[in-house]
């Protein structure tokens, strides 16, 4: 929640000392149950939403849909140990744009899409307010169309909850993704990169908790691609230089599974259906009854490998 916060003041505040070149601001504030907002916004630089709905069942649809540059868009919703059940959706096109999401509780909605570069969003769920109440069942997909964005989104940090899901798609270049999950059967499924893209996009990606699944897919070169869990009958997938199966070659890719529980299965693909050259796979699995598949396919790859 601080996180989140900072984020959003940091990107107001730096809209506030850039030149006025245009400028509308918008702030909302509700209680209750079961509203709904939509917003949009037609001026097309240093544009602020702000949009606070406390109670369950909300509903905020924003848009800043003139390309510009330096929007922000802050929209929290829920009560600390609420019912839940809230739903935004943003849509922002141009450059440098924020988008940040903070929602109590169980079975919220984020979506979104970002149009343009070197934009950012954060999603947070579950959060709670550090109450350290349970959040379950949120929802988290956002699309980023250009280079250089950010995307991160956590879901039940510090509290409990399971059955979560967050979804992005980045596709071209020098992305980057960020994802964290607490507890019990989270799913993160993650795509970056384009067919004829250059790639060098990073994707980080951690699941604390039993029964979770992870997939990470990259297309092109120089990629990173780290996953993490915790516990017990995890599965993680990385599939890196893929290329859609267009015959594109994906070099100098870089890709680590760290598990640590038992009953853990891992598999890494490097160029499964392509020639490649460079990649690189580190893999540490600490536990009983793990499994692991590796498929690197080209040359000068390195692997290294440690289970205990």
């Amino acid at each position: 929640m601080k996180n989140l916060a900072y984020a959003a003041a940091s990107a107001i505040a730096l809209a506030a000392a850039s030149p006025a070149l245009a400028q509308a601001n918008v702030d909302i504030d509700q209680t209750g149950t079961n509203h709904s907002v939509t917003v949009d916004q037609i001026e097309d630089v240093l544009n602020s939403i702000s949009i606070t709905q406390a109670g369950d069942g909300q509903i905020a649809t924003v848009g800043q849909r003139a390309p510009g540059v330096g929007n922000t868009v802050v929209t929290l919703q829920g009560d600390i140990g609420g019912v839940g059940g809230n739903d935004v959706r943003v849509i922002q096109e141009g450059s440098d744009n924020l988008a940040a999401v903070g929602q109590n509780s169980s079975t919220n909605i984020a979506t979104g899409v970002q149009r343009g570069d070197t934009n950012m969003v954060f999603i947070d769920q579950g959060l709670n307010g550090g109450s350290g109440a349970g959040g379950s069942g949120n929802n988290a997909l956002f699309v980023q169309e250009g280079t250089g964005n950010t995307a991160t989104i956590n879901q039940n940090l510090n509290s409990g909850g399971g059955g979560n899901d967050a979804d992005v798609y980045q596709f071209s270049d020098d992305n980057t993704v960020t994802i964290t999950q607490e507890d019990l059967t989270n799913v993160v499924f993650v795509v970056q990169g384009d067919i004829a893209g250059a790639g060098a996009n990073i994707a980080t990606a951690t699941q604390s908790g039993s029964g979770n699944t992870m997939a990470i897919g990259q297309n092109g070169t120089g990629n990173e691609a780290v996953g993490n869990q915790q516990g017990n009958n995890n599965r993680l997938f990385i599939d890196q230089g893929f290329n859609n199966g267009t015959g594109l070659d994906g070099d100098n890719n870089y890709a680590e599974g760290n598990q640590i529980g038992n009953n853990n299965s891992l598999t890494l693909n490097q160029n499964l259906t392509t020639a490649g050259s460079g990649n690189s796979i580190i893999v540490n699995q600490l536990g009983d009854g793990f499994d692991l598949t590796i498929d690197q396919e080209g040359s000068g790859h390195v692997m290294e490998i440690t289970q205990s």
